[in-house]
């Protein structure tokens, strides 16, 4: 709502703006990449504070490494430099951790974890691809158990998108050294594990995992301490099997204006969200036109009156790329009794604005100094459209 006012000897000027933006509303959801593993790292066992885990060859750039470690220790690790801590915890007497790098950028076959105070360390390193290159920790939890020889490890909540990849580790302290059989949990595959030891070591992974708490239940044959850690690693959108489609709030409005003799502006914001899951990479562009702005009495605002004066964009969800504007600002939007052709206010160049975007257009309303007081409104429209 715009409200323009004079001084009290003149008149009144109201100027009201509820925009209707009218829009497509139907958004699809994003096809998933699906998540495989690349390759496993053999597991280490070493009797030092320092575990050294390798694979055999070098990772490839974008995947995703994870380190599944355990200790003897209670102090926990510290890892190399892009390297992320996930879920860990100590049983009082051992610890697990996983450790995680997204996005990796190729050419690594090996990462060392230190710890304190430790006997002996063991784990191993895993590369998977599929896996969203940004926040891709979805899920994680962890759980200790004393004195048992079958434990558990949920996730504290569910994952927010199906096709994961739950990879789990785990710490058993025994009294003595012992050889122990491990069984994973159903529909679990075995990393790796250490199965003759003071220190036992086991990690496990499940694809394609749903949006229900994920959950493993695994035993191996002595009783001891456990510590145990899942993470649930999300896919990567693909940003393909869908639509083009844009969806916009329903209204918006500018703030009041008090007359004083000489021409006036105002701004306000409004935000669309353009989403392309065509996967075509052919780029799009949005379009503006509008009603002249009336009272509904005879009195309007020039058809001149709107221009788009700026644009930021960001992610939503998901998202696979950016767009790139090419639009200049200022932009007159057109008005006219009915909506005239509509204009280009923001566009994506080809192969980017691939997902969902949060697109903020900024305008600009002017007010003449003679203008009539009133309540006026407009009807702006938006729509999406394939190319740059």
């Amino acid at each position: 709502m715009v409200a323009i006012l004079r001084p009290a000897f003149r008149r009144l000027l109201v100027v009201a703006l509820p925009l209707a933006a009218v829009a497509l509303l139907v958004t699809p959801g994003a096809a998933q990449a699906a998540i495989a593993n690349v390759r496993i790292g053999s597991v280490v066992n070493s009797a030092s504070n320092s575990l050294a885990v390798t694979m055999s060859s070098a990772s490839t750039a974008g995947d995703l490494l994870v380190a599944t470690v355990s200790t003897d220790s209670t102090t926990t690790f510290t890892g190399p430099a892009n390297w992320l801590k996930g879920p860990n915890v100590s049983s009082g007497s051992g610890r697990a951790e996983i450790w995680y790098y997204p996005n990796n950028p190729g050419g690594i076959s090996s990462a060392t974890f230190t710890t304190s105070g430790a006997t002996q360390v063991a784990g191993q390193m895993s590369e998977w691809s599929g896996v969203a290159t940004s926040s891709p920790l979805d899920a994680s939890g962890t759980n200790t158990a004393t004195n048992v020889s079958a434990s558990s490890v949920s996730t504290t909540g569910a994952p927010s998108t199906s096709g994961g990849v739950g990879i789990t580790a785990y710490d058993v302290e025994l009294s003595k050294v012992q050889s122990v059989s491990w069984a994973q949990g159903t529909g679990w595959t075995n990393l790796g594990n250490v199965a003759n030891s003071i220190n036992l070591y086991s990690g496990d992974y499940k694809l394609s995992v749903g949006t229900s708490t994920v959950t493993e239940s695994v035993s191996e044959t002595k009783a001891g301490n456990w510590a145990n850690v899942i993470a649930v690693f999300k896919p990567a959108p693909t940003c393909s099997g869908g639509s083009l489609t844009l969806s916009a709030t329903s209204s918006t409005s500018f703030s009041a204006v008090t007359l004083n003799g000489s021409d006036q502006t105002v701004s306000t914001t409004l935000d669309l969200t353009p989403d392309d899951e065509t996967g075509s990479g052919s780029g799009w562009n949005v379009t503006g036109t509008s009603t002249t702005f009336g009272d509904g009495s005879g009195h309007t605002l020039p058809t001149s009156a709107t221009s788009v004066t700026a644009a930021s964009v960001s992610a939503g969800s998901p998202n696979c790329n950016l767009p790139t504007n090419s639009i200049g600002y200022p932009v007159t939007l057109p008005a006219g009794s009915s909506p005239p052709t509509a204009v280009k206010v923001y566009n994506a160049a080809a192969a980017t604005g691939k997902g969902q975007q949060s697109l903020t257009l900024t305008f600009q309303l002017s007010v003449p100094a003679n203008a009539y007081h009133a309540t006026y409104t407009s009807t702006w429209t938006f729509a999406i459209v394939s190319g740059p």
